[in-house]
């Protein structure tokens, strides 16, 4: 063997874990090279900033930092800022300690950071769900720092998708480790940061049916998400404000569909105001009714559920949502995407499916940040059907070989009884 062999081989033990110099060598290149090229990305000037997060950093420079929270957003062109205010929080932050660098590479920072996060905690859930298999986790790992639409979301696009997703990510790690406080705790700190984390609840709901989640802990979510608002309070918002932010939102948008690949692409955008709030509705309840059909197929079914099924599951559930509710963005099956890394690892067969979602959201993502070739989503729609279609398959065949049958001991008659039954 040579020398750099043993040297590359030699083991030592970090944070619990057993790895060699080459494991720490791949680590660290793998993240210089996933700075450098979201770095790469940063002058990239996106619509969303532009017109959101540029307007909302000058707001608060304006208003000189802590001020900035007690401006009621909407009455005055002080304040335009329409997300949730931990969001806002670190708008704030970065007023305080900016000196002087230039907003928008602040903002994306960020969002790198947080990139970091979600791509640790992947590592996490891979070594959880893969028997603590080093090679895989490390893979997983440099997949997600190399994921396509995470470096557009956060080194071009400026948007913080992967804030809410770690703390997801981190639930996600609690439940498989059965540590129901801790990931509930994440839960609600994701729910505190975007609404979109309800795209996970019904996963955290088909868990608890099946025992596997106490649902005790669930107070965690108000109480978080209403303690994190208290800094906004004392810099003079209305609680009624503060609490009315999530409703708000969901009446902001009104399309069908904002460039993701749902069902409603098959619908033309020309149809009126009246007709898309039916069809708004309708399809929200349609969307609750499925999971419905499937949370009654999965808690009748008696099966064992392995770390291999929730990640599925997750996947599978999160896609489905973005796919049949309506006024879906191209960002929000964000967390499917990045859990797909994961599912990958499991077997190369189902690379295809982590290639497939990238490919879509690719596709979409170029469509607003870069202009596109692709004219229309029904194909992508379509393409992502097969995609659920395939990974609920896969899910239907998990349950099936976990299958647990009850045996039931046949009864034996007592030789009097049989006896009896002759005469």
């Amino acid at each position: 063997m040579r020398s750099i062999d043993d040297f590359f081989d030699t083991e030592f033990k970090i944070f619990g874990l057993n790895i060699t110099l080459f494991d720490l060598f791949f680590f660290t290149v793998m993240t210089c090279l996933g700075i450098i090229i979201r770095m790469s990305l940063f002058d990239i000037l996106s619509g969303d900033y532009k017109l959101a997060f540029a307007d909302w950093m000058r707001e608060c420079h304006e208003a000189g930092g802590f001020a900035y929270l007690g401006i009621k957003p909407g009455v005055s062109d002080a304040s335009t800022f329409d997300y949730n205010c931990m969001f806002q929080y670190i708008i704030v932050l970065l007023h305080y300690i900016g000196g002087g660098v230039n907003d928008m590479y602040l903002v994306k920072t960020v969002s790198v950071i947080f990139d970091f996060v979600c791509a640790i905690t992947i590592f996490r859930i891979a070594y959880e769900v893969t028997g603590q298999d080093i090679k895989k986790s490390m893979i997983a790992y440099a997949a997600t720092m190399f994921l396509p639409t995470m470096i557009l979301n956060s080194g071009a696009w400026a948007q913080n998708d992967s804030i809410y997703t770690s703390f997801v990510l981190l639930s996600l790690l609690h439940i498989m480790k059965g540590k129901d406080n801790r990931a509930f705790i994440y839960l609600a700190l994701a729910y505190s940061f975007k609404q979109q984390t309800i795209f996970f609840v019904p996963f955290v709901i088909l868990m608890w049916l099946k025992n596997k989640v106490k649902i005790r802990y669930v107070f965690w979510i108000p109480v978080i998400h209403v303690v994190a608002m208290i800094p906004a309070a004392i810099a003079g918002r209305s609680w009624g404000d503060l609490l009315g932010i999530y409703g708000k939102q969901v009446t902001m948008f009104s399309r069908l569909t904002m460039n993701y690949p749902s069902i409603y692409t098959i619908i033309s955008n020309d149809i009126g105001s009246g007709m898309r709030k039916i069809i708004i509705s309708v399809g929200t309840v349609a969307t609750v009714m499925i999971f419905g059909i499937i949370a009654y197929y999965i808690y009748k079914k008696k099966f064992e559920i392995t770390g291999r099924y929730m990640i599925t599951l997750v996947i599978f559930t999160a896609l489905l949502c973005c796919f049949c509710l309506p006024a879906m963005h191209e960002r929000y099956a964000y967390l499917p995407e990045v859990l797909a890394i994961v599912y990958a690892v499991f077997s190369y067969k189902r690379i295809s499916i982590c290639a497939s979602l990238q490919v879509i959201a690719m596709i979409t993502y170029s469509r607003y940040l870069f202009g596109s070739t692709v004219l229309t989503l029904w194909p992508l729609s379509i393409a992502m059907l097969v995609t659920i279609m395939i990974v609920g398959y896969d899910l239907f065949l998990q349950m099936k070989d976990t299958e647990i049958i009850a045996v039931t001991a046949p009864i034996e008659s007592s030789e009097t009884e049989t006896e009896a039954v002759s005469g």
